[in-house]
């Protein structure tokens, strides 16, 4: 076989490639290696900002019928136990922003299929083992359906199989370090009570800051619930991510209570983070990784869908340009990189910012306290969590008030005996 770009792996950011490529009039082939539809362990979180990008590929939330739920705010709490709830600002045309919680099982399916229809070749059950170099410059991949290895030639690879990706690896990039390396844990629970339309996050434990619980609903009664840490947090608590499951539900305030008659479907599935902050190659002589193989992680919610379609959009556009020139070169490639980091390299940097200052329990405290007094700091608060606000503007903005307004930094009590003396 042979087809002008090989994708390997259906997830969010293949399939947005294939879709993107094959849209283009391009012969793109995509390589799954498990068989639809297959689970993928997740949050299941899609923000407003990859809704947004989902809408370009024509993919609403009709696509999942019913099968999804459409959130509309969100709920953080804070170390010491205070919450706070709020819905982001309206968009630029007055509407209420949504994000969706759709379970990777029905989302990946759903792209994948979009971009068969959109004319990429979809293979399923076939693995990748490596990618073939001819002077320094990929050509081929080898892969297997269960009845031999077979060499597939092509003249662009994108790689987008996952944290332990076979084709990053084929390229001779390595897992990343600890420092740049975060886990999660999630299971399926059923009777979960006080649920909404709201995604919850929990920074509940001051020993794993800024690792978080999270709680996103999949139905009336049940929900997505989980827990993300670092890795040095990890080692440091000397626990396993399910003790910490099993803590952040027994013993949270706000969620204990919720979770007392809650039961597990199914089982627990855990799974790597590869950080942003490891700064992954992603462009090589014909060939670009995109989402986590690239290691585009957001380091403060540990997101990878948005950025997953972002560079599935970047890879594809790039491969299209160097198609049309005869030039699939790293150099003619890059612009693949530029373009990702151009749309969401801010949002990563700053996150990895906002995550240093999340290991501050006073500083989250702080922010569940002030955001509680205040609508205005509560509801961009979550905006800047879901994407629909500039991260660096919070940044700026805590600057700021840490040197004209240190009494933003009070309790409002404090604030109120000051300002009358």
């Amino acid at each position: 076989m042979a087809a002008d770009v090989v994708v390997v792996g259906a997830g969010p950011g293949g399939s947005a490639a294939a879709h993107w490529l094959a849209r283009a009039g391009a012969d793109v082939l995509v390589l799954e290696r498990a068989r639809f539809p297959r689970d993928k362990s997740c949050g299941d979180g899609v923000t407003a900002h990859a809704v947004d990008i989902l809408a370009d590929l024509g993919v609403t939330f009709d696509a999942f019928e019913g099968r999804g739920v459409r959130t509309f705010g969100g709920r953080i709490g804070g170390p010491s136990g205070g919450t706070f709830r709020a819905q982001p600002p309206a968009n630029e045309r007055g509407e209420r922003v949504e994000c969706w919680v759709v379970p990777r099982m029905i989302l990946d399916e759903t792209l994948a299929r979009s971009a068969a229809r959109a004319g990429a070749a979809l293979r399923e059950g076939t693995l990748v083992t490596s990618v073939v170099r001819k002077n320094g410059k990929v050509v081929a991949v080898e892969a297997s359906d269960g009845n031999g290895v077979e060499r597939i030639a092509c003249k662009v690879v994108i790689g987008a199989d996952g944290a332990h990706s076979t084709v990053a690896r084929s390229l001779g990039l390595k897992e990343n370090p600890p420092a740049h390396l975060g886990f999660a844990l999630r299971g399926y629970y059923e009777n979960v009570a006080g649920l909404g339309d709201d995604l919850e996050l929990f920074y509940y434990d001051r020993q794993t800051l800024p690792g978080y619980g999270w709680i996103f609903p999949t139905g009336e009664r049940s929900a997505n619930i989980g827990v993300g840490i670092y890795m040095g947090e990890l080692r440091r608590s000397k626990k396993k991510l399910r003790e910490l499951l099993d803590e952040f539900m027994t013993h949270t305030p706000g969620v204990a209570a919720r979770c007392r008659d809650a039961r597990l479907a199914g089982r627990t599935i855990g799974w790597p983070l590869p950080i942003s902050s490891a700064g992954r190659r992603s462009v090589f002589d014909g060939a670009m990784l995109v989402g986590d193989a690239a290691s585009l992680v957001d380091p403060l919610t540990g997101e990878g869908i948005y950025t997953a379609l972002v560079s599935g959009r970047s890879a594809a556009r790039a491969a299209l340009s160097g198609l049309a020139h005869g030039d699939v070169s790293r150099a003619a490639l890059s612009s693949h990189e530029r373009e990702w980091k151009a749309a969401a390299g801010g949002y990563l940097s700053s996150g990895r910012l906002l995550k240093n200052l999340a290991k501050s329990p006073q500083l989250l405290d702080l922010i569940v306290r002030r955001a509680g007094e205040s609508e205005y700091y509560a509801s961009r608060s979550i905006g800047y969590g879901l994407g629909t606000l500039d991260r660096r503007r919070v940044l700026r903005s805590i600057v700021m008030k840490a040197l004209f307004n240190p009494l933003f930094f009070t309790s409002r009590r404090a604030r109120q005996a000051a300002e009358s003396n």
